[in-house]
């Protein structure tokens, strides 16, 4: 969380709350639970510290739906709805009104391109505007990457996103994972699972795109104080119930969203008999 105040209205005995706000290029989408009228003077203070913020919108809502999709309000600045983003080297263009877009989840992004190497096959399960396909793509050129993505304004963008880094090994796809993955069995060496509240009923498609040997990021929301364990106990039962091998190579916490939920993620390394192929 940013505070926007400066020090010297701290020492005059102003004491406002801390403005919580996200930044996608140009556009700062804050959190804040006051009156409209109190949002927009907020907005206004942003504007005024930050020289990059040229729009500023509120949540109007939980993120909701099957699509993820969360109600945005208009406060003000210039008014635009599209957000130009930048992150690892690549360009995203989007409506975050459409569509889910977490900028929080960009080091973890980055961890994962980290891990990755070059002439691996990858799936990106929910894959929204493309963010993780399209960076794992544009770092490793010899990778080839399919993203799944269900909302069809979604996929829509991140086949404009796709053009826009000027990639060739990324293949989009719009549809239900729970279909869609029997046109890829045993096919990734790595398999990435975005949905946190929802990837771990995904587990036999996740499984079954595998290859013998394959690494599986899921990433999964509950209870701080259980959901690392309930979730690996549930990820072993499962593969020993299909005959397979799970290891738990790491877990972390992705980030938290109240005193008793968070969000985290556990890199899986599976292994198939021979004979399952």
């Amino acid at each position: 969380m940013e505070n926007i105040y400066k020090k010297s209205e701290k020492k005059a005995g102003a004491t406002p709350p801390p403005i919580g706000y996200e930044l996608l290029g140009s556009t700062a989408i804050i959190e804040h639970s006051g009156t409209i009228l109190e949002q927009k003077e907020m907005g206004l203070k942003l504007i005024r510290s930050n020289n990059r913020i040229k729009t500023v919108l509120a949540k109007a809502g939980p993120v909701q739906g099957r699509f993820r999709i969360r109600k945005l309000r208009y406060l003000c600045g210039d008014r635009k709805w599209v957000v130009k983003y930048k992150e690892n080297g690549c360009e995203f263009v989007f409506d975050p009104r459409r569509t889910f877009f977490s900028s929080k989840l960009s080091f973890e992004r980055s961890r994962i391109i980290n891990n990755s190497s070059n002439n691996e096959s990858v799936i990106v399960m929910f894959a929204g505007v493309g963010p993780f396909a399209i960076e794992i793509a544009k770092t490793h050129k010899g990778s080839h990457v399919v993203a799944i993505e269900e909302n069809p304004y979604a996929y829509r963008r991140m086949k404009d996103n796709i053009r826009l880094n000027k990639l060739k090994n990324v293949e989009a796809l719009e549809g239900d994972v729970a279909k869609k993955w029997k046109l890829y069995k045993d096919r990734f060496d790595r398999v990435i699972m975005p949905l946190p509240w929802s990837s771990i009923d995904f587990l036999d498609a996740a499984f079954n795109v595998s290859k013998c040997k394959s690494i599986i990021h899921i990433y999964i929301f509950g209870d701080a104080s259980s959901i690392v364990a309930d979730s690996w106990k549930r990820i072993k039962e499962h593969a020993h119930s299909c005959n397979f091998k799970v290891k738990l190579l790491f877990n972390r916490t992705v980030r938290t969203y109240s005193a008793k939920e968070i969000e985290v993620v556990l890199d899986i390394e599976l292994k198939k008999p021979a004979n399952s192929l």
